[in-house]
């Protein structure tokens, strides 16, 4: 893959939050001939599961996400914690959203989740030999958790009705590996 990466004249931070912040960068113009300027929104980046308790079936979590003023279909997934492992996030995040131990994590690829303005890169993991237990949630968290039938979920897909774009990766893999 070519990796260009532009010079960086000048960058502002405007605005820095708990989990986003807004990044001011001035650039050249893709022609080169002056600059401009960006936006780019920094993320420390995170993780996803694709937990199946059998080949056909994966599990997703219902949760409000306020941005989008909808619940959501989605896998389990998380904020990597400052100095936290990507694997062990992804424990951490399938036990408080589903009760789920995994006895082995497979690392399957990262997903860039809108690379026009943001830096967020999410690693997709596979959670094999799943233990069942109570879920953890974190204190400001609330799931509803289900199995589904991963046909059934990709028919949500298919209707517009499960819009969560990681969710819908991992549903894309899942049915590939059953097939």
């Amino acid at each position: 893959m070519n990796q260009r990466k532009m010079p960086v004249y000048a960058s502002q931070w405007p605005y820095r939050g708990r989990i986003v912040s807004l990044r001011v960068d001035e650039i050249d113009s893709y022609r080169g001939d002056r600059r401009r300027t960006v936006e780019v929104v920094e993320h420390p980046g995170g993780v996803a599961i694709v937990a199946q308790p059998s080949p056909r079936e994966i599990v997703l979590v219902r949760q409000y996400r306020h941005a989008v003023e909808a619940d959501l279909w989605e896998v389990p997934a998380g904020r990597i914690e400052p100095g936290e492992d990507e694997a062990e996030t992804a424990r951490r995040e399938l036990l408080e959203e589903t009760g789920y131990r995994a006895e082995r994590l497979e690392y399957l690829f990262s997903i860039d989740t809108t690379p026009g303005f943001c830096n967020e890169r999410i690693r997709l993991f596979a959670a094999h030999g799943l233990i069942a237990g109570a879920a953890e949630p974190e204190e400001d968290e609330q799931f509803e958790i289900r199995t589904w039938p991963v046909e059934e979920a990709w028919r949500l897909v298919l209707a517009d009705e499960l819009r969560d774009a990681k969710t819908q990766i991992a549903l894309a893999w899942a049915l590939a590996r059953s097939a």
